[in-house]
């Protein structure tokens, strides 16, 4: 299978150009925090979700805001999964789900370990901060692939008044735009 390896699980296939299936959908909306999925990007062993999460400062006071949005590198500390931090995951038809918080594998695992599916583990991204606005995108590795019907993904974070809330994703679009990825080399 194209891309599939020992730790497909764990990352995207880095010899594989993906493709892309557009979402463009709020997860979550308040005043003060809008977190969107923006796209997919489509590999045969599974799929990345990308999200586009933003932080208005309104009227929090200087320590509040600093200690949300952590330190001077941009790493906005109330994305930490325990507690009330924020919170991302899958849940398919069957009743199977995957989050960010709870996996077999906490970090990284030898590679010939395999654990249940299915996984949902941060793949990269980026921030940047100032005074007043926050803003990340982030990406998330879903292994294996959706099953090809609706499924949710869901999100939480109750320090900043999110509760449990989902948005629907067309399992069968990711899973046709898996058949479209490519090798970067021939």
């Amino acid at each position: 299978m194209l891309g599939m390896d020992s730790v497909s699980w764990q990352q995207p296939p880095r010899e594989v150009l993906g493709q892309v299936v557009p979402i463009q959908q709020f997860v979550a909306r308040t005043d003060r925090v809008a977190a969107a999925l923006h796209y997919a990007v489509a590999f045969p062993g599974g799929c990345v979700l990308a999200l586009h999460v933003a932080i208005r400062r309104g009227s929090l006071d200087g320590s509040a805001w600093q200690s949300l949005t952590g330190n001077d590198f941009g790493y906005l500390s109330g994305l930490e999964a325990s507690g009330g931090g924020l919170k991302f995951g899958v849940r398919f038809p069957d009743g199977s789900k995957a989050t960010t918080v709870e996996h077999a594998f906490p970090g990284w695992a030898h590679p010939a370990d395999r654990p249940e599916s299915p996984m949902l583990v941060e793949a990269g991204g980026e921030s940047s901060s100032g005074d007043q606005y926050y803003d990340s995108h982030q990406r998330l590795w879903l292994w294996p692939l959706p099953p090809p019907v609706d499924f949710e993904f869901v999100a939480e974070w109750p320090d900043l008044g999110i509760d449990l809330t989902s948005a629907t994703l067309d399992g069968n679009a990711i899973v046709r735009a898996a058949d479209h990825a490519v090798p970067l080399w021939g």
